[in-house]
C-alpha cells in the first residue's frame, strides 16, 4: 500500500497480487482518494510523456534478479475516468511472463513509489479475474515483454570516468580529455588518479580474465590520423595500467576504433568530448570474486573525497528549503530500502503554494543525462554520492541500444499547497548505512535546475 499525491488528490494506491496466465503477468492496482471525494487520475499519472492513457512508465521488476518488465498495454481503457466518492479506481498494468517459482516482484509506480514483495499467486487465490483483465488488455506486440537488465553509470565526480558494470563485465569509459594531452598519446599529470578507478576494478579479481583497451576519437581530423591517435592512446593507457597493477592473468588485447565507434553524435563540443576517450572492458574469469556491494556498478569504496556542494544542505530525513519560481517549498527524502543490490526511495517535495514545476527543473545536466541519451524530461536529476563517485538512477537498455530511465518520465506536475508529491527511483547500491542525495543543478535551454545536497539518509534492510 502506497500513499502519494497526484494534481492535489491524496491518493492510497494498493499494489498485488500478481498472477501469471497465459505468458503474461497481470498486476492488479487499486487507487482510492483519501478525501472520500470523486478523483479522476488523468491520463498522464502513469505514462510516459507523450504515451497518455497508459502504463508506459510502469515496471515490473525482480530487483534480486536485476531485471525489469514494461507493460505491454498500448491503451488502458478507464484510466482516466471519474471515480465516484468512496469507490476506488481499479487499473491492470500487463508484463511479460515471469520465470517459473517467483514468488514475487517488485512493482515502479511513477509519480507513486516502488512497492516492495508483491506476492504473486494463482488465478483462483486472485480476488480478480485474470481472464476477463488480460481480454480487456490491449496488447502491443511490438513493446519487448522479455526481462531487461537493470544497469546504471557510477561517474566520478569530476567527470574523469564512468563505470557499467553486468552480471559478466565491467566497461570503464576514461576521459581522453582528462587522461591526456590534447591530440596526442602523452599521459597527462593527472592520468595515475583517473586510471585508479580502473585499478580498483581489476584488483576487485584475483582470479584475472581478460582485458580490452580501446581508443576512441571524435571526427575532427582525418580518419587516418584519428585511427593511428587512437590506437596509441590505447597502447599508453595498456602500458600505464601495467605500471599501475598487476596484469599478469588479464589476457589484454588493445586497439583503436578512431571516429567510427562515437559514443554521442559528434554534433556539438560536448559530444565530442564524451567521444574523446578510451573504453576499458574486463571480463573476469570469476566474476563472483567482487565484492558484495559492487555489482549495481560502483566499486567496493569510494576513493576521493566528495565535491563541495554548490547549494543548499540539511538531513535528509528533514529536508530542505527551496524556491520554485519564487515560491518557498522543501524537499526530503527520509530513508531509501536495500534490496539486493539496489536502494529505493521516494523523493518529497511540499510547496507553500500552488505552482507549477518549470520544465527541468528535476533533470540531470546534459553531459551526464547524454551518456545514455537519456529522455529530456524527467526526475533523472537524483544522483546519490559515496566519495567522489554519483551514482545514477538506473535505467534498462533495449535491444535497439535504446536507454529508458526509472524513475518519472515526461513533466513533472504542478504542486500544490500543503501537499508533498512523490518521486520515486532506483539506484545501484552504494554499500553504506547512509546515502547523500545530490542534484547538480545548472541550467539548461529551457529552465534553471535544482541544486540541492541531502545528507544522513538512512539505508533500511528490505
Amino acid at each position: 500500500m502506497l500513499e502519494s499525491v497526484w494534481r492535489g488528490e491524496a491518493l492510497t494506491t494498493r499494489v498485488g497480487p500478481a498472477v501469471v496466465q497465459g505468458g503474461y503477468t497481470v498486476v492488479r492496482l487499486d487507487i482510492s482518494a483519501d478525501s472520500g471525494e470523486r478523483f479522476s487520475l488523468g491520463s498522464s499519472m502513469f505514462g510516459a510523456g507523450v504515451d497518455n492513457n497508459t502504463m508506459a512508465a510502469v515496471r515490473m521488476i525482480l530487483l534480486r534478479d536485476k531485471v525489469a518488465f514494461l507493460d505491454v498495454q498500448s491503451y488502458v481503457d478507464g484510466i482516466a475516468r471519474a471515480v465516484d466518492a468512496g469507490s476506488s479506481l481499479e487499473l491492470f498494468a500487463v508484463f511479460g511472463g515471469l520465470p517459473k517459482g517467483t514468488e514475487s516482484v517488485d512493482v515502479f509506480l511513477p509519480n507513486v513509489g516502488v512497492a516492495l514483495g508483491v506476492p504473486v499467486v494463482d488465478a483462483a487465490s486472485a480476488g480478480f479475474d485474470v481472464d476477463a483483465a488480460l481480454a480487456d488488455a490491449e496488447i502491443d506486440e511490438s513493446i519487448e515483454s522479455v526481462p531487461l537488465e537493470l544497469n546504471s553509470l557510477v561517474v566520478v565526480a569530476d567527470g574523469s570516468s564512468d563505470t557499467e558494470k553486468d552480471d559478466a563485465s565491467t566497461t570503464v569509459n576514461v576521459s581522453g580529455d582528462v587522461l591526456l594531452a590534447t591530440d596526442s598519446a602523452d599521459l597527462s599529470s593527472e592520468a595515475d588518479g583517473v586510471l585508479s578507478t580502473v585499478v580498483q576494478q581489476l584488483e576487485l579479481y584475483p582470479s584475472g580474465g581478460t582485458l580490452g583497451i580501446v581508443g576512441h576519437t571524435d571526427d575532427v581530423n582525418t580518419d587516418e590520423h584519428n585511427q593511428g591517435l587512437s590506437e596509441r592512446r590505447a597502447k599508453a593507457v595498456s602500458d600505464r595500467l601495467g605500471e599501475l597493477t598487476d596484469l599478469s592473468g588479464w589476457e589484454t588485447t588493445v586497439s583503436g576504433k578512431g571516429e567510427s565507434e562515437p559514443r554521442v553524435a559528434n554534433d556539438s563540443d560536448e559530444n565530442r568530448q564524451l567521444n574523446r576517450r578510451v573504453e576499458i572492458l574486463l571480463t573476469p574469469t570469476d566474476p563472483s570474486e567482487a565484492a558484495a556491494g559492487t555489482a549495481g556498478g560502483g566499486t567496493s569504496s569510494s576513493s576521493g573525497e566528495m565535491p563541495d556542494a554548490t547549494g543548499p544542505v540539511g538531513r535528509g530525513p528533514e529536508g530542505v528549503d527551496i524556491d520554485i519560481d519564487g515560491v518557498p517549498a522543501r524537499i526530503s527524502l527520509d530513508s531509501v530500502t536495500r534490496t539486493g543490490k539496489f536502494l529505493v526511495g521516494a523523493v518529497k517535495i511540499e510547496a507553500e503554494q500552488d505552482v507549477k514545476v518549470p520544465t527541468s527543473f528535476l533533470r540531470l545536466p546534459v553531459d551526464l543525462r547524454l551518456t545514455h541519451m537519456w529522455t529530456t524530461f524527467s526526475t533523472t536529476g537524483f544522483t546519490l554520492l559515496s566519495g567522489n563517485q554519483r551514482y545514477l538512477v538506473c535505467d534498462v537498455q533495449f535491444k535497439d541500444g535504446e536507454y529508458l530511465q526509472m524513475v518519472s518520465l515526461g513533466r513533472v506536475p504542478p504542486l500544490t499547497a500543503g501537499n508533498a508529491s512523490s518521486f520515486p527511483a532506483v539506484w545501484p547500491d552504494t554499500g553504506g548505512e547512509s546515502v547523500v542525495l545530490d542534484l547538480i543543478g545548472g541550467r539548461d535551454a529551457y529552465s534553471e535546475m535544482l541544486t540541492v545536497r541531502l545528507t544522513d539518509i538512512p539505508v533500511i534492510d528490505g
